[in-house]
This record gives structure tokens, sequence and C-alpha cells, in this order.
């Protein structure tokens, strides 16, 4: 009759669900511990971004001043702007006039004097501004070289002589008047574009 030891199975048995339980334990134990340093972090990190939200709003309320002054500064540029563009299109024409008399300076024939410059009136401002020039010489051939001389000139186009006049300076000298016009280039106010309507297909 065979024998079986029964007592040293069951205490087998017994030792391996007591390891099975020990391992259940411990990974429970794991687990919790993964949860409390999942917790502890995102504490942490929901703490580091108050902080972070907390100095930049006080960071925001010291720039609010500064904002205040930059967008009434701003307001005060845009009020000024056509100011500015008025300064700099009145620089720019007065660069243009000082290198027209310039020219005028250097240009005019010995003989021949300037008495007079006006810058004639257009009643349509399409066309270019006419500079009228005045001036007396000692005789007709002055008169021409000194219109051959602004011819020379690039911002003078369509010179013309008025007129000339003899005039007696005295018994025994006479001078020539004489009045010249010419157009100013550039000066002519580019008409606006019209926009062509486009008349959808039929």
């Amino acid at each position: 009759m065979a024998v079986i030891n029964l007592i040293a199975q069951e205490q087998h048995l017994r030792r391996m669900a007591e390891r099975k339980t020990r391992m259940l334990g411990l990974g429970w134990l794991a687990t919790g511990a993964l949860v409390g340093v999942g917790w502890a972090g995102l504490l942490m990190y929901t703490g580091a971004l108050t902080f972070q939200m907390a100095r930049i709003e006080e960071q925001m309320v010291k720039l609010r001043p500064t904002v205040q002054q930059l967008k009434q500064a701003q307001a005060e540029l845009g009020a000024l702007q056509p100011l500015v563009n008025t300064l700099q299109n009145a620089r720019k024409d007065t660069g243009r006039w000082q290198q027209l008399f310039q020219h005028f300076a250097q240009h005019t024939p010995n003989g021949c004097f300037l008495t007079g410059a006006e810058l004639g009136k257009r009643a349509d401002p399409k066309k270019p501004l006419e500079i009228t020039l005045k001036g007396v010489a000692e005789s007709q051939q002055q008169v021409g070289e000194f219109m051959l001389r602004l011819n020379q000139h690039p911002e003078l186009e369509q010179i013309r002589l008025d007129y000339t006049q003899e005039r007696a300076l005295s018994e025994q000298r006479v001078a020539v008047e004489f009045q010249i016009t010419a157009h100013i280039k550039g000066t002519a106010q580019a008409e606006p574009e019209k926009k062509e309507e486009q008349s959808g297909g039929q």
C-alpha cells in the first residue's frame, strides 16, 4: 500500500500562496508609491505654474503704465504724421529750389543780371509749374546764351523767351530787359488711376 505525504504537499501549496500574496502586496505598494510620486509631481508642477502666473500678472501690472504711455505716443505720432509728411515734402522742395537757384547763380553769363524770379500759378494741376525769370542784360546775345545754359539744367524744359525790350540806362548806355519762362519737370500731379470695372461673362 502506497503512502502519500499530504502534509508536505499542503505546506508547499501554503508557501506558494504566501509568496503570491507577498508579491501581490509588493505590487500594490509599488503602484501606490508610483501614484504618490505622480500626485506629488503634479502638485509641484501646479504650484510652479501658479507661481509663474502670479509673476506674469505682477509684471503686467508693472508694465501697464508703460503700455499706456506707448499707446499715447503712438496716437500722438499718428496725429503728427501729416505734419511730418508736409515737412519732408517741404525739405525735398527746398532742396530742389536750392539746386535750381545755384544753377542760375553759376550759369548766368557776365553782363546778365537777374532781377526777379516768380513761380507761376497754375489752374490745371496736371500741368507742371512754371518759373518766370526777369532780368537785364547788356545785349541780346547774352540773353540767348543764358537761355542755352538754362537748357542744360535737368529739371527745366520748354524754355521760352517771353520778350526782350531795350531800355536806356543813360544817354550812352542801353540795356536789354528780358523775361524767360520755363516748366519745372516732375511738378505735375499724376492723374489717379481709374479702376476698370470688370463685367461678368454673359
